[in-house]
């Protein structure tokens, strides 16, 4: 992949506030330090899934936790890097907060980039990049309905092959809070992460009733 600098950037200092609460500040750190250069390197190792891909950012964002992990070499527990990721989900609340899911609108801003997607991944593109995100709405409850799956995940692909994929079903179980930043609520049956086929996103306003 492309380096993309701006997703460590903004989270950088989350997870430097969570080893520093961890760790003591020498050993905390020399973490973040190698944290960045090891975060590139990931980067630029990873399957190129296209500069342009609509999706590309999720696999950014992830890896940016997967950085402190390897830098460690596995000493840091996932317990803790999963924290890490929260609390840079809670340091841009911000910005999930912009968007209503009991609103259709909403709805339709959490889904955009995986519309957008599904667009985007041409069999053309598919040949360029097989290895990228496959997504379907396989499934829908009802016609407009925020929902979607993913059966095709590099982030969980590359994981396994750097051999952190144990990281994996805690970043799946943070989905909940980005979906709760946005007032809303996640269903979901499967994850690729725990055995799955694919992963379901069924995410419903917080004040609705299922």
């Amino acid at each position: 992949m492309k380096y993309n600098g701006f997703y460590y950037w903004i989270c950088q200092s989350s997870i430097k506030k969570v080893l520093l609460e961890k760790y003591d500040k020498e050993y905390a750190t020399q973490i973040a330090k190698k944290s960045k250069r090891v975060y590139r390197e990931l980067v630029e190792n990873a399957d190129d899934i296209g500069a342009d891909n609509p999706m590309a950012y999720n696999e950014l964002f992830a890896l940016v936790f997967m950085a402190p992990y390897v830098a460690s070499e596995k000493k840091i527990p996932p317990e803790t890097v999963q924290e890490m990721m929260r609390r840079a989900l809670y340091h841009v609340k911000w910005y999930f907060n912009r968007t209503d899911l009991n609103t259709a609108k909403g709805k339709a801003e959490n889904k955009k980039n995986v519309v957008k997607y599904a667009a985007w991944y041409t069999p053309d593109k598919e040949k360029l990049y097989p290895t990228s995100f496959k997504v379907d709405f396989e499934g829908m409850p009802y016609e407009g309905a925020c929902y979607y799956r993913i059966t095709r995940c590099p982030i969980c692909a590359y994981a396994e092959k750097i051999g952190v994929k144990e990281l994996m079903p805690l970043f799946c179980e943070l989905d909940q809070v980005m979906v709760s930043l946005q007032h809303g609520v996640l269903y979901r049956e499967n994850t690729i992460a725990a055995g799955g086929e694919y992963c379901d996103y069924y995410i419903v306003g917080d004040k609705e009733k299922v």
